[in-house]
């Protein structure tokens, strides 16, 4: 086919090395992502690998084909442990061990019982099997980046199909013994182009798929407030693209009293205490869809798809009333905080989101005016 075997494997070596400093280097800077770092030891391996196949090339000596065999398969079974890091966060110990043993028993046995022939038979079908259960693993987990996932499952599948032409053509040629010859064949050479191939696909495609989980972790903590872990006035801007909110939704904007005040008698670490005690007890008290969100400071705003004027008061004041009873330990002090609201319903289509936030406001201020520690509703529901 235009290259001799040694070539291919130096090739594949090649691949496999400028993979392995790649990962390494992507993990090094992003240390949490530890599937880089299991798939660089994979990689390692398989470079191993190459390198004891080429001395086998050299001496057919059936010692180096089984060590080879076992490091390739190995390296596959590793490879799943590689996967459970990229969709959990956990190396799976016991299933690679596992998958390490499935994968290198057959190898072994076969060469110890002399069938050298068949031995490099089970290399390649372990190998297929092995990175065919991996590409199937990555199809499943595809949602999360679909284009990149898909393609290293194809990857894998390509590279699983390669395994099995050689297995084809090897129990043709040399179903038990090989004579002391080396396997050479078009399958074996297809196999290697298609390893570089695979090898460069799959690393570049991990750090796409790396790369995409950085932006879009950058992206969520760009909508989430740090202090008390709602979501902040961006997401929820963001949750009503068109500016619009959907007839029946209800808002109610928090507001705690004399914030200023507890800050100043106790210190900003005591006041963010409470903010984060706040934020806690109303998202208690939020149904699945209901959105709360820290505006900024101390005013909070709790967004109620489907709502009623009634249902939006009622749970308003069953806040209002929980904040007045917490107590917040301050020195051996108890100390309590109130809070004020404002509540607003849109009950007419195309009404902005803005314009509901400031109805609901102008109920926040009318609050204030009457004492704090109430809630107080827009003169007009219809917002």
């Amino acid at each position: 086919m235009g290259f001799d075997y040694n070539s291919l494997l130096m090739a594949s070596g090649a691949a496999g090395i400028a993979l392995c400093f790649t990962l390494m280097s992507s993990w090094l800077r992003e240390r949490t992502s530890t599937f880089l770092l299991t798939w660089a030891m994979c990689i390692a391996i398989i470079i191993a690998a190459i390198v004891v196949f080429s001395v086998f090339h050299s001496t057919v000596n059936v010692l180096h084909s089984t060590l080879a065999g076992v490091l390739l398969t190995s390296a596959f079974a590793i490879s799943y442990g590689g996967f459970t890091q990229f969709s959990t966060g956990r190396f799976a110990g016991g299933p690679v061990a596992a998958l390490v043993v499935v994968g290198a028993a057959p190898i072994v046995v076969s060469s110890a019982f002399g069938f050298d022939g068949l031995s490099f038979v089970f290399i390649n079908l372990m190998s297929a099997l092995l990175l065919g259960v991996c590409g199937y693993r990555y199809w499943t987990a595809r949602a999360e980046s679909p284009g990149p996932i898909t393609a290293i499952a194809a990857l894998h599948a390509m590279l699983a199909l390669s395994f099995l032409l050689c297995v084809i053509v090897l129990a043709a040629e040399t179903p038990l013994y090989l004579d002391g010859k080396v396997p050479d064949n078009w399958a074996e050479a297809l196999n290697l182009m298609v390893s570089v191939i695979a090898l460069t696909g799959i690393g570049g495609l991990f750090v796409t798929v790396h790369q995409e989980r950085i932006s879009r972790r950058h992206r969520d903590a760009s909508l989430i407030d740090p202090l008390t872990g709602l979501s902040n006035r961006r997401a929820l801007f963001e949750r009503f693209p068109d500016g619009h909110v959907p007839e029946g939704t209800g808002l109610i904007v928090f507001d705690l009293d004399d914030f200023k005040g507890i800050n100043d008698r106790h210190g900003h670490t005591f006041g963010d205490t409470v903010l984060r005690s706040f934020a806690r007890m109303i998202e208690e008290n939020c149904r699945g869809d209901d959105i709360a969100v820290r505006l900024g400071g101390e005013e909070f705003v709790l967004v109620l798809p489907q709502s009623s004027p009634t249902h939006a008061l009622a749970l308003a004041e069953r806040i209002r009333s929980i904040m007045g009873r917490m107590v917040h330990p301050m020195d051996d002090r108890p100390v309590t905080c109130t809070v004020s609201a404002g509540v607003a319903v849109a009950e007419k289509p195309g009404l902005s989101l803005d314009t509901l936030i400031r109805k609901a406001d102008n109920a926040l201020y009318l609050s204030k005016r009457s004492g704090r520690n109430r809630v107080s509703q827009t003169t007009s529901t219809a917002a």
